[in-house]
């Protein structure tokens, strides 16, 4: 380690400061490597890491700094080395044995919330510190804006004079990343689709605790031709319960297309790139609100703080009603947004210039630096990558109408119905790279992504006597081939629909004319195809 007692034979840079960044959550641990990017290009400062494991939430903290490779030295060795500078984002971190001053950074916005301690059975306001961990040492607190820190110091008076205000991190790159929206959603594959973000905080009063069927609940109403959806975790439920646990607890709605964000992925180009966000007291829902996303927020929690800016976000924001239609009311929520809507949250959330002032501003400060003269970049957050499961059954939902057909298709892992709605069809389209052998068999209509050849196409027929038709696509559309007897060929000029809905289209109207023209419709998206038969 290029730290301690003879660390001066083996360094190849001198630098004139050592930073100790304390790892303990994923959340804190993710805080902590946003602070230090302020130092990135500062050959005088070092940065050395160190996992203080006491936290229930620590799992995945090795591997994520592994991955960034970053330096770690064990814990009790800490104790014993010199620092010029503690970084946290903890309130929970033991600091017996470190002399050097201690910022501690915030993990998420302000103290919204009342939590177990964990050191002992009770409960404590989330983001204060106790008061033997700020005696005899220099701490620093870092809020986001003034009216936090005189809650924390009526709550806890002995932090009197131990608070900063600092340009919250995330919300300092927020405006940044918007401007990068198209490319955001370009690189999901959204088109004209809406996306719909489930944003979850931890523990029992949260949107998965209460309602852990949400998730699925959502993707069956919402038809995937309108819509998407996706989904943030908080890092202590991935850390809590173990990344298996949470992929198994959402393996329906995974199979179903929802979009996961992992716990380290870069979810605010999520909520940027959102069209809705359905959400509960933690902090994306203020992260959110400041974007001026539609927020569709669940009722209050008990363990919510009175007087913060989650509870102003709960007077203002649409309130969520779980035992309502949620497509109707992301619909509704969209629809009904107005510009600005947020905007006195905000203010409350988040302060700016000269209240406020950057986080490196104060790192510097607290190391006896003169700041570098350069200006640190003001960086978007990447695309994001969420896990995603492309679905390869649907259950399709086919309506006529005078012209035409209204379509809507729900993942089959999601769907529930047993009947279709009155007026509506109800049958199963199946990828044949599908692998459960019950929805192949199921299978109404059987979706081919290679051209059509109507010999394999009717030896497949003859393999599963259950379907009524293969579809193939073609240069401009798809042809479908009936077990009835010849084949269709539809024909999509603008190129919106894929080779599964045509099918569906082609099922819905078995009798249509030699050549007609079609009307498909999905949700408010219309076009209109041809429709040839032959054979």
């Amino acid at each position: 380690m290029p730290v301690g007692a003879g660390s001066e034979r083996w360094v190849t840079v001198a630098a004139e400061r050592t930073v100790l960044a304390v790892a303990r959550t994923m959340t804190s641990t993710l805080r902590v490597l946003d602070a230090v990017a302020s130092l990135s290009g500062d050959p005088r400062v070092q940065v050395v890491f160190a996992i203080n494991g006491s936290s229930p939430f620590a799992g995945g903290v090795q591997r994520l700094l592994d991955a960034v490779g970053a330096p770690v030295i064990p814990w009790p060795e800490a104790a014993r080395l010199s620092f010029d500078l503690v970084l946290t984002a903890s309130e929970n971190t033991e600091l017996d044995g470190l002399d050097a001053p201690v910022l501690v950074l915030p993990h998420g916005v302000g103290f919204q919330k009342f939590l177990p301690d964990s050191r002992d059975a009770g409960r404590r306001l989330s983001g204060s510190l106790r008061r033997e961990d700020v005696r005899d040492r220099r701490v620093v607190v870092a809020v986001s804006h003034p009216d936090q820190a005189a809650q924390l110091v009526a709550h806890s008076p002995y932090l009197a004079g131990m608070t900063e205000v600092i340009l919250d991190p995330v919300f300092e790159r927020l405006p940044a990343s918007a401007w990068f929206r198209d490319r955001y959603r370009t690189a999901l594959g959204l088109g004209d689709r809406r996306l719909v973000v489930l944003s979850s905080t931890w523990g029992r009063e949260s949107l998965l605790g209460r309602w852990p069927d949400l998730p699925v609940r959502l993707l069956a109403e919402l038809s995937i031709d309108e819509h998407v959806a996706g989904a943030i975790l908080h890092p202590n439920i991935w850390s809590g319960h173990g990344a298996w646990q949470v992929r198994s607890w959402l393996a329906r709605a995974r199979d179903a297309g929802l979009l996961v964000m992992p716990p380290e992925g870069s979810w605010p180009a999520l909520l940027v790139a959102a069209d809705c966000v359905i959400a509960d007291h933690g902090s994306v829902s203020l992260y959110a609100a400041a974007v001026d996303r539609p927020v569709l927020l669940a009722p209050p929690a008990a363990e919510t703080v009175p007087g913060t800016a989650i509870s102003m976000l709960s007077a203002v924001a649409v309130r969520l009603d779980v035992r309502r239609s949620l497509r109707d009311q992301v619909i509704q929520a969209v629809n009904g947004h107005h510009a600005g809507r947020y905007e006195e949250v905000t203010a409350k959330s988040f302060a700016g210039p000269p209240a406020a002032r950057p986080v490196r501003s104060l790192v510097y400060e607290l190391l006896a630096l003169a700041e570098p003269p350069y200006e640190p970049p003001l960086r978007g957050y990447p695309a994001p990558e969420p896990e995603q499961t492309l679905p390869t059954a649907y259950a399709i939902y086919t309506q006529l109408f005078d012209g035409g057909v209204a379509v809507r298709r729900v993942p089959a892992s999601a769907d529930a119905a047993a009947t279709a709605p009155i007026g509506w069809e109800r049958h199963l389209a199946v990828d044949k790279q599908e692998w459960d052998l019950r929805l192949l068999q199921s299978a109404a209509i059987l979706v081919s992504r290679e051209p059509s050849d109507e010999k394999r196409d009717r030896e497949l027929l003859a393999r599963l006597p259950g379907a009524d038709l293969t579809v193939a696509p073609a240069e401009d559309g798809a042809v479908v081939t009936m077990r009835s007897g010849g084949q269709i060929e539809l024909r999509d000029p603008d190129r919106r629909w894929d080779p599964m809905l045509l099918g569906a289209v082609a099922r819905a109207v078995p009798y249509a004319e030699a050549a007609t023209t079609l009307v498909v419709r999905t949700g408010t998206r219309e076009s209109r195809i041809s429709l040839r038969r032959w054979g």
